[in-house]
């Protein structure tokens, strides 16, 4: 497995997360240009945190990783203000995607890395047996999460 540490930090070794993403969120995060990705649910990490990016319909593959260093969570109005910026989404899309809720929470992205090849669903679902990429999120152990990164080498 490569290494990965952020400003020296080593990540949590006993687990990673799997983020599903809509393809075009996939592609901003990878290319760096998308530094936050804002969630209704806050994840029960520690940071940092190697993250997975799977994107999701039409693409249905695993496309790289990058890390999670800060998780905030707040108010939506501050959250906006703080990390609208960095979340690929304009102000319409963030209000959206945030009905229903008074709070909400950004997730800090660094170290982005593109997999040389896409990791297509089906081969996902073969190994490891039963795969299914999550709807928002999930938290996958340090071997299945291992195993998922040699699939790309």
């Amino acid at each position: 497995m490569t290494e990965y540490s952020v400003d020296g930090m080593a990540l949590d070794r006993d687990r990673m997360m799997i983020l599903s993403l809509r393809p075009r969120f996939a592609d901003a995060i990878l290319s760096g240009v998308k530094t936050i990705e804002l969630r209704r649910t806050e994840p029960k990490i520690r940071v940092p945190t190697l993250a997975l990016i799977y994107a999701s319909t039409p693409v249905r593959a695993l496309l790289g990783t990058c890390v999670v260093t800060r998780v905030e969570s707040g108010r939506l109005a501050a959250l906006w203000q703080v990390h609208g910026a960095g979340s690929g989404l304009d102000h319409g899309e963030f209000l959206s995607y945030f009905e229903g809720v008074q709070a909400g929470t950004a997730l800090s992205l660094a170290g982005p890395r593109r997999f040389s090849r896409p990791i297509p669903l089906g081969e996902l679902r073969s190994r490891p047996k039963g795969f299914r990429p999550p709807q928002s999120f999930c938290y996958v152990d340090a071997e299945t999460g291992n195993r998922l990164l040699q699939m790309a080498a």
